[in-house]
């Protein structure tokens, strides 16, 4: 029985340090070499792929991209365009879908906390995923928070915060975003 326990305990350490060495893997790929500006732009996606990420043809990845290390995957359709400092949290997937534009310091952030008791305020984590629609703009300094879609053709104005689901073709801004106007 011991030495059954103490092959069960190696084996699950071994599980566990491979799970660490993927985690340490994927980061040095994303977040040192994918994300540098010294990697060529033909190299990038296939250093996030490398890393289980999907990214379709003809996707620009600017330099400067930070993935958090969490359970979930990012997902970008071909020709969408993501500029510089964008960060993207991964605690769940976050799906952008195809001819889409990022602008530059937009966060995706799909990790939150349930609220907790007295003795501390963040209570049990939550995750929940993020999905951009096709041909989607998101403007500069956007924080887009968990479980949002933003819609088909929606424009989200610089410096917005999403907190819920966007309608297709309208242009949003504000803190919180709000619809501005319907577009054809």
């Amino acid at each position: 029985m011991n030495f059954k326990r103490f092959i069960n305990g190696i084996e699950r350490r071994i599980k566990e340090t491979r799970r660490h060495l993927k985690l340490i893997v994927s980061d040095l790929l994303q977040n040192w070499i994918a994300s540098g500006v010294v990697c060529p732009i033909k190299v990038r996606p296939i250093l996030y792929r490398l890393s289980e990420n999907k990214i379709g043809k003809g996707c620009y990845l600017s330099p400067r991209i930070f993935l958090g290390p969490g359970p979930g995957k990012l997902f970008v359709g071909g020709g969408t365009f993501i500029n510089y400092n964008c960060w993207f949290d991964l605690g769940d997937d976050i799906i952008i879908e195809e001819n889409c534009n990022i602008a530059m310091n937009v966060h995706f952030i799909n990790g939150t906390h349930e609220i907790g008791d007295n003795k501390r305020r963040a209570g049990k984590g939550i995750t929940k995923k993020i999905v951009v629609k096709s041909r989607a703009w998101i403007g500069a300094d956007t924080i887009i928070m968990p479980g949002v879609t933003i819609g088909n053709g929606v424009v989200v104005g610089a410096g917005s915060l999403v907190t819920k689901d966007l309608e297709d073709n309208a242009i949003y801004l504000g803190r919180p975003a709000s619809l501005y106007r319907k577009l054809e």
